[in-house]
């Protein structure tokens, strides 16, 4: 064999080793390297003079390239020396040998807070890994100090509640994190960065702490090698990263990598000869997830025996012992729900060893720690189960719908259950999304048991948790996302109430449970003169505090974003309190909340109003009328209401062509309404528009809720005759009686100066990357004709910054141009301006103006008072966008109107706008509507999905 590749091969080993030693992997400190690199010169002397394991000669450039590579590591030693030493001289604390004793007194403090449960001892720990990360600054040992604050504080979290805990975790971890260097120790602290931020998200519900936390934890698992004892756990945290994912986005691929990842850790554990409790833990809870989802008894066995081996690994006692308890039950429980579905009465073992285990898990708990809420909710959802299990094969036939009686086990497993949820949904430290949870299931116990004062209470706590559901300090879209997934509760929870004999209850949850986003807008606008003249010192702050909230909505740069964070939370937090201070005042218990009793009724003098409260326990009309408020029941279900939805939406999404089998679809669903709420409302009118004295007809206001939120109510009736609302009264919709008070009241704040009522055209009737728009000329020509002095922006002048500028000046606003709709985030959606495709005028943008009090906004656009059902309740569309932003009167559509009758239609309504303004008639922009309608109908009658479309939003 030749010299030459034995030379090389050794040359290249004796760099790596100088590399190596000048790389600081092995000597914490930099003295230690010297004794290193003596070595490793030695060693190349003896394999250049063939003394060594290879004797023989070797090539003439071995020994100066020897040389070379040891000036080069010695160089590359030096810098990084010199780095580190920078790093250190500027940290005025630096003492690395005191931050290795701090760490390890903090572990010894961690084992024996595990012991006590002291939370002196858990501070003492938390300092420690403080001080210890403080001290190390630019020291080996740093990421690992890092990694003991990171999971120290998260457990402070975890155990007290308090946010600024996780925080300071999430800020150390991600200081750290642009520290130099790779390996192990990096991998370890990225994934306590992972954990944290991952419970964050869960917690509290911003996107990107979820993005952040799933990145984090992929990197950790690719930085800890697998023959590390960390990787296990490593793997476990990646996989509740994932499975938090797969709950947003609903994607059973990520699902599957979580459960991936936790196998990986078990087997891992397994191959070696040991079990880790943790990983059983949370696998046995990934596996009920999958099974429940796919429906799979596989997994939820697999489950079962998955959480029994977490049982048997782990000691009574141990931090986790809660956990495997209450997530063995949880399987258990779903195993026997997934069995009754296929067998005609399972035994009930399984139902009651989850009892059990749910019991044995709370007695693991402190009262006041946050765990607890988990496991209560657990062990409510198994007694719920066992009791009903109970009533339905009771033989005395109570299963057939009387409840059981007094005194019997199912009646005491039932209120075991209810005391179980209320606890859970009531805990003062528990997070606000298990609160929720548990207050559903609390509401939900005991409306099936038709205990519905109790299922009152129960929605009232959790419609009171659903600001901080959303909390001010997310970003909008996440706001409407964890909103999103809520919808629904302020209509089962006016049922409860009606049920009850409480209609004003009833009005105060659909107000209260709908429209969140909205009501905190119209928080920020409150008027003040009476504060003011009451209190000026709690003026003063409301209008500094409003001022600091309203400013912190923008979107904060990437360096300020977790300042931001905290600063919005602080403000929201001290706001809240603001406003139980103000309420306090005598008179002032109403001040930015909804109208009062008196004044809903005192408001509904100029026409009813109608909540259509469609729900799983009932559905009604609460109707607001001068002489009080009362319900009509309706025989709707909401499956029934989103099988119309559904149909209408096909008809109207259905390609070219077809319009008579897109007509059929529209007039049955139009047929339906009148039946099913039109008809028997009107019934119960009768009466009041019966003594009707005004000029025209009744005017009538609806509230729809739900799926009804998304159908033409408006324009509800059968073909021909007069079984029509458009026959019958005046239609007007509002997203909360709030919101329609508010346009009220700027109403009567003064008449528009004639120089604003100039109106502001915008039409685009070509939009870069677009579709034309044959009539948007020609409604702003007719526009103008009517109406002299129109200020026109269109083409190239139409850009959302003209926009913006022009529209303070205006009282009326006119649009012709395209929309974008984006379902998932409906704040996104908006106006195609003509620099649409570098920035959209998009809804969040219109409802943050506060434009005085603008007259009227017509929008004749498509899809312009239509959000995605799981929205509906929250009305974030561009219909309300502008009634918020100050026009009291809006004109929009539900779906896609043709050009022609967009240009007809928008002719009859300013054509009688006009003659009330010559006459100095009030501007009825409803009446308008109607009779637009009307003409089209007569136009086109069989032809619904032409006419019924447009609607009017305010007063």
């Amino acid at each position: 064999m030749s010299d030459w590749p034995l030379a090389i091969g050794v040359l290249g080993t004796l760099t790596m080793l100088f590399f190596f030693c000048a790389g600081d992997r092995l000597i914490g400190r930099a003295s230690g390297r010297t004794p290193w690199g003596i070595l490793g010169f030695v060693v190349s002397q003896m394999v250049e003079k063939g003394i060594w394991f290879f004797p023989g000669s070797t090539p003439a450039w071995y020994g100066p390239s020897t040389y070379v590579s040891a000036v080069v590591a010695g160089f590359a030693g030096f810098a990084r020396l010199q780095l580190t030493s920078a790093e250190q001289r500027a940290n005025p604390d630096n003492n690395p040998l005191a931050a290795n004793e701090r760490a390890a007194a903090g572990e010894d403090r961690l084992r024996s807070y595990a012991a006590t449960d002291d939370l002196g001892v858990l501070d003492s720990a938390v300092d420690d890994f403080r001080t210890a990360a403080r001290q190390s600054v630019g020291h080996a040992n740093h990421l690992v100090h890092v990694t003991g604050l990171i999971r120290t504080a998260r457990m402070r979290y975890e155990r007290l509640g308090r946010l600024q805990d996780l925080d300071e975790s999430i800020e150390a971890g991600e200081r750290a994190s642009r520290v130099r260097g790779s390996g192990q120790a990096r991998g370890r602290m990225l994934c306590q960065l992972s954990t944290a931020l991952r419970l964050r998200y869960d917690h509290l519900g911003a996107a990107d702490d979820l993005a952040r936390a799933v990145a984090t934890g992929r990197e950790a698992v690719r930085l800890v090698p697998s023959r590390s004892p960390h990787f296990p756990g490593t793997c476990g945290q990646f996989g509740a990263a994932l499975h938090s994912e797969f709950l947003r986005t609903d994607d059973m691929d990520v699902l599957e990598q979580a459960v991936a990842q936790v196998s990986a850790a078990v087997d891992w554990a397994d191959r070696r000869g040991y079990r880790r409790a943790a990983d059983r833990a949370t696998l046995c809870y990934l596996l009920v997830q999958r099974g429940k989802r796919t429906g799979s008894l596989v997994d939820i066995d697999r489950a079962v025996r998955t959480g029994r081996e977490a049982l048997e690994t782990i000691a009574p006692g141990a931090a986790l012992y809660g956990t495997c308890l209450s997530n063995l039950g949880l399987a258990l429980r779903t195993r026997h729900g997934l069995r009754a579905g296929a067998e005609r009465g399972p035994a009930t073992d399984d139902l009651d060893e989850a009892v059990s285990l749910s019991e044995r898990a709370l007695s693991t708990a402190p009262t006041d720690a946050p765990e607890r809420a988990v496991y209560q909710v657990v062990a409510a959802l198994a007694l719920r189960d066992r009791g009903q299990y109970d009533t339905a094969r009771a033989p005395d036939g109570t299963g057939g719908g009387a409840g059981p009686a007094a005194g019997d086990d199912r009646t005491g497993r039932l209120d075991l259950a209810l005391d179980a949820a209320r606890a859970a949904a009531t805990h003062p430290r528990a997070d606000v999304p298990t609160r929720m949870r548990a207050g559903l299931l609390w509401s939900d116990i005991a409306a099936s048991g038709a205990r519905y004062r109790d299922a009152m209470t129960a929605f009232e706590t959790v419609i009171a948790l659903l600001p901080r559901l959303a909390g001010r300090e997310l970003r909008r879209a996440d706001q409407e996302d964890r909103l999103g997934r809520y919808s629904g509760i302020a209509a089962d929870a006016a049922a409860c109430a009606l049920f009850e004999g409480a209609p004003e209850r009833a009005v105060a949850m659909l107000e209260l449970g709908r429209g969140v986003l909205l009501s905190r807008e119209l928080d920020l606008r409150s008027d003040i003169g009476e504060l003011r003249a009451r209190k000026p010192s709690l003026a003063q702050e409301f209008e500094d505090l409003r001022a600091a909230l309203a400013e912190g909505r923008a979107e904060p740069s990437a360096g300020d974003a977790a300042h931001s964070r905290s600063r919005r939370r602080a403000e929201g937090e001290r706001w809240d309190v603001l406003l139980g201070e103000i309420r306090a005042l005598d008179g002032l218990a109403d001040f930015a909340g909804p109208p009062s009793p008196r004044r809903l009724l005192a408001g509904a003098a100029e026409g009813a109003v109608v909540y259509l409260n469609v729900s799983r326990f009932r559905s009604d009309a609460v109707i607001i009328a001068p002489d009080g408020i009362r319900s009509v029941p309706l025989r709707v279900t909401p499956d029934e209401a989103e099988h119309r939805r559904r149909t209408l939406d096909a008809a109207l999404a259905a390609g070219p062509g077809g319009e008579a089998e897109r007509a059929a679809a529209v007039h049955e669903v139009l047929g339906w309404l009148w039946d099913a709420l039109a008809e028997p409302v009107l019934n119960a009118l009768k009466d009041l528009h019966a003594a009707h004295r005004g000029p025209g007809l009744p005017r009538v206001w609806w509230v729809p809720t739900g799926s009804l939120a998304l159908l033409p109510v408006h324009a509800a009736g059968h073909r021909g005759g007069t079984r029509s609302l458009l026959d019958r009264v005046i239609s007007s919709y509002t997203p909360t009686m709030r919101s329609l008070a508010t346009a009220r009241t700027a109403r009567t704040a003064g008449a528009v100066p004639a120089r604003r009522r100039v109106p502001l055209a915008v039409t685009m009737s070509s939009t870069p990357g677009a579709g034309p728009l044959s009539g948007a000329e020609a409604e702003a020509r007719m526009v103008r004709e009517l109406f002299p002095g129109t200020v026109r922006l269109t083409g190239a002048d139409a850009t959302r910054e003209r926009v913006l500028d022009a529209l303070p000046h205006h009282a009326w606003a006119h649009f012709a141009c395209h929309t974008a709709t984006d379902p998932d985030v409906p704040s996104r959606s908006g106006l195609l301006l003509h620099d649409h495709q570098r920035r959209l005028l998009t809804v969040e943008d219109v409802s943050r103006l506060e434009l005085g009090s603008p007259e009227l906004a017509y929008l004749s656009s498509c899809d312009t008072a239509r959000t995605a059902p799981r929205h509906a309740d929250e009305a974030i569309h561009l219909a309300s966008a502008f009634q918020l932003a100050g026009y009291r009167q809006v004109i929009a559509t539900l779906w896609r109107v043709e050009d022609e009758v967009s240009s007809v239609f928008a002719e009859n309504v300013y054509t009688e706008l006009a003659e009330a303004v010559r006459t100095g008639a009030p501007v009825d922009a409803a009446a308008a509507v109607r009779h637009a309608t009307l003409a089209v109908r007569e136009l086109c009658p069989n032809l619904p999905q032409f006419w019924a479309s447009y609607l009017h939003v305010g007063c």
